[in-house]
């Protein structure tokens, strides 16, 4: 992904930060799909509680999809499974993208690292290698 040189320098700025750290439950699996560019692109769901005192008109929980260009974090999402309770942490980007009759700007959660907390009943222990890095010995 390209960033202008007017975001570059605007990121260098003091007092500019972007970044999302995200505790839920996977609410759509993962699935890796190339772009006409020939990158690949994992995406998910997650969805998270909002605390007592933030619910807005009944609306009790954020669903937020989560993708990653990194090949890392593609390997370490592999097996998550709708239920299982997740730790994500990231930034919050805007694509526009063009498909199936849809035109327009998304926004989503660029994921850094992430790694399994627990399965749908919470007694997983995390898998190795899930803070978005391969484990020794993988490419």
């Amino acid at each position: 992904m390209h960033t202008s040189t007017a975001a570059a320098g605007i990121a260098e700025r003091p007092g500019h930060r972007n970044e999302v750290v995200l505790e839920g439950r996977v609410t759509a699996e993962p699935s890796v799909r190339e772009l006409p560019s020939g990158d690949r692109l994992v995406t998910w769901r997650v969805t998270v509680a909002r605390p007592g005192g933030e619910r807005d008109a009944g609306r009790q929980t954020d669903s937020i999809t989560c993708v990653s260009f990194r090949a890392d974090i593609q390997d370490a999402t592999r097996g998550w499974r709708i239920g299982d309770l997740v730790h994500v942490t990231g930034a919050l980007r805007r694509r526009y993208r063009r498909s199936r009759g849809f035109a327009g700007g998304v926004v989503e959660v660029e994921a850094s690292a992430v790694r399994v907390l627990g399965g749908p009943s919470g007694h997983r222990p995390p898998e190795p290698g899930g803070e978005g890095a391969s484990p020794p010995g993988r490419p």
